[in-house]
């Protein structure tokens, strides 16, 4: 590019235009690549990419992940500079609020000139600015989905419904869980997202919002996995634990969520550990179960189901926990699973196999459901 005044100025006012234009962190990366030559990268806060111009800018992607690291040690983190064979790099951290949300790298065969420098740095800001409005969007976002889902758990369903659709937060459908997901306060956002981007929560109409730093409250419909979904989510942060309630109807969510929240509460704070809020007394009955003898005689009473469940499509422990919780009724537990009632009389001989037991008896059914709250798996 050249160095006259009226083109430096010119090349500002089209970032700056691009930004204003609604056209993203792409558009604003487009427009900087195209002026300053070379190669660019742009990534979130994580390293993970968000965009490679050209294409085959990903063949740096390694090189400049390995260095984000230093970032962190900086008091201030401003622009490093790398010189490999052929490439003069720069890599700029992009924050907003004090916290560092992504990265660009640009890599050519000459460094920057001053000039160039200068349109990078407008470019870094006018991807702050875009990061902060969708922050704001995100948290107004938030507070709709707050206002809907206290609703729900106040009992509210009808006034809840009719304020989904003005704020339009998508409601979930027929049989629902409600649980409360946990951390320490310095984890609260990491918990948050983890529930936000959750890729199998995204893809069906669930209710999450944030109901004080480190309380997560999430409203889900029931389908086969929805347990392990969120067990997962409580793996992916530090000490995340929670509780959860049975398949309920949204007019019973009130008094579900009362348990729940008392489940949370006297259970545990065994990290990973997400309790089945089936009532009060049976939590605090399994807080006193947590020694290495009851997890012991718990992995080998499900050890016949864990091995049916190795290398099968089909989740037979959140079969049978399902079954339990409905009290054996067949017709409910195959709706809160959404299978056919003839699919889960399979499922359950082949349980009834694989574990020897007899789950007509209510001694054994007892037992078994201890069993899955001691040791629910993987």
């Amino acid at each position: 590019m050249t160095d006259s005044a009226d083109s430096v100025a010119r090349a500002h006012r089209e970032l700056v235009r691009a930004s204003v234009a609604a056209q993203g962190t792409r558009g604003i990366a487009e427009r900087i690549a195209g002026m300053i030559g070379g190669w660019l990268l742009l990534l979130d806060g994580a390293g993970a990419p968000l965009a490679s111009i050209p294409e085959g800018a990903r063949a740096h992607l390694a090189l400049v992940q390995s260095e984000l690291a230093r970032f962190a040690t900086r008091a201030r983190p401003s622009a490093m500079s790398l010189i490999i064979p052929g490439e003069s790099v720069s890599i700029r951290p992009v924050g907003v609020g004090g916290r560092i949300r992504g990265f660009i790298a640009i890599g050519r065969a000459n460094p920057l000139d001053a000039i160039e420098r200068s349109l990078v740095d407008t470019a870094t800001y006018l991807l702050a600015e875009d990061l902060h409005r969708s922050d704001e969007l995100r948290r107004a976002a938030r507070n709709d989905r707050l206002a809907v889902l206290q609703l729900l758990l106040g009992g509210h369903a009808q006034v809840a419904r009719s304020t989904s659709e003005v704020l339009g937060v998508p409601l979930p459908g027929g049989p629902v869980r409600a649980a409360l997901l946990g951390v320490p306060r310095r984890y609260a956002l990491e918990l948050l997202e983890a529930a936000e981007e959750d890729q199998a929560l995204r893809r069906i109409e669930t209710v999450i919002a944030e109901l004080r730093p480190g309380r997560v409250g999430v409203v889900l419909p029931t389908a086969e996995g929805d347990v392990r979904t969120l067990e997962a989510i409580l793996r992916r942060v530090p000490h995340g634990r929670g509780a959860v309630t049975e398949a309920v109807e949204v007019s019973e969510l009130s008094a579900a969520w009362s348990r729940v929240r008392g489940v949370f509460e006297a259970a545990s704070d065994k990290p990973g550990k997400l309790y089945m809020a089936r009532d009060v007394s049976e939590a605090g009955l399994l807080k006193h179960l947590t020694g290495p003898e009851a997890s012991a005689w718990a992995q080998a009473a499900l050890a016949p189901l864990t091995a049916l469940d190795q290398g099968s499509k089909v989740d037979f422990a959140q079969t049978l926990r399902t079954f339990l919780a409905h009290n054996g009724q067949a017709d409910a537990s195959a709706s809160t699973l959404g299978i056919h009632r003839h699919t889960l009389r399979y499922r359950m001989t082949r349980i009834a196999d694989a574990l020897g037991r007899d789950l007509d008896d209510p001694t054994v059914r007892a037992e078994l459901w201890f069993a899955l709250q001691l040791y629910p798996g993987d």
